[in-house]
């Protein structure tokens, strides 16, 4: 019981002064912590390369906005490096390049060209809708096709 009270007492006092202790960040996480080393970034070619997974991700420039359609064939049909097999990545693919627990919602560090905006997923959903991730907030949902948001194409690494 005087352990309980000493507590609560501790915690009224912390949550009552607590507007005299300085902004301070508490966090263990610093911007260069808890980066994934599985990305490399291949300056010469502008792309990232995810060792883990084995795919590569075009990150040359940002894309214009465009709608889901016009996104898929953009990757589609890109011809970068000599290479014809790039693609829209999936959600899943997406979320992965979020570094949720630095600080600042970021993309991987490897990554230069990510704007934080919208980018288009491979996955669609019901009703004429597909998945998109928010490299400005991290968060992820779905829209109309029509829509226009960026894209990023990435492709499988031949073993």
């Amino acid at each position: 019981m005087i352990i309980k009270t000493g507590l609560v007492f501790a915690l009224s006092a912390t949550m009552s002064f607590g507007f005299f202790i300085p902004n301070m960040d508490f966090s263990l996480d610093s911007d260069s912590d808890n980066i994934d080393l599985n990305y490399e970034r291949v300056n010469k070619e502008q792309v990232v390369i995810n060792m883990r997974e084995q795919k590569m991700y075009n990150d040359s420039k940002s894309s214009e906005k465009m709608h889901f359609f016009a996104a898929w064939e953009h990757c589609v049909n890109m011809d970068y490096l000599g290479y014809t097999n790039w693609r829209v990545p999936t959600k899943d693919e997406l979320k992965n390049l979020l570094e949720l627990s630095r600080p600042k919602v970021k993309s991987k560090h490897a990554f230069e060209n990510v704007k934080k905006e919208l980018y288009w997923s491979s996955t669609k959903e019901q009703h004429e809708s597909a998945w998109f991730v928010d490299f400005d907030l991290g968060r992820y949902s779905t829209a109309k096709y029509t829509e226009k948001y960026r894209v990023m194409c990435v492709r499988n690494l031949q073993r």
